[in-house]
C-alpha cells in the first residue's frame, strides 16, 4: 500500500499598522515595504511550523475612526 506525507497549510493574521494612502492598493504596498512585513513564531511553535511567510494582505478603510 502506498505511503503519503501530508502537510497542513496554516494561516493567521498579523496587525501591520495604519497607513495614510490614496487607495487600498497603495496602503497594501506600503505595508509590504514596511519593516513589519515578516513572520516570527515562538520557539515552541517553530518546532511545528516550517517556513512561515505572509501570503497576502487584507486592507480595510478606517477614515473617520479613531
Amino acid at each position: 500500500m502506498p505511503k503519503y506525507r501530508v502537510y497542513a497549510v496554516v494561516t493567521a493574521t498579523k496587525y501591520m499598522g495604519e497607513f495614510e494612502a490614496e487607495s487600498k492598493e497603495e496602503a497594501e504596498q506600503m505595508a509590504w515595504e514596511s519593516d513589519k512585513a515578516y513572520v516570527s513564531v515562538c520557539h515552541q511553535c517553530a518546532r511545528n511550523v516550517d517556513s512561515p511567510e505572509i501570503d497576502r494582505m487584507e486592507v480595510e478603510e478606517i477614515d473617520g475612526q479613531d
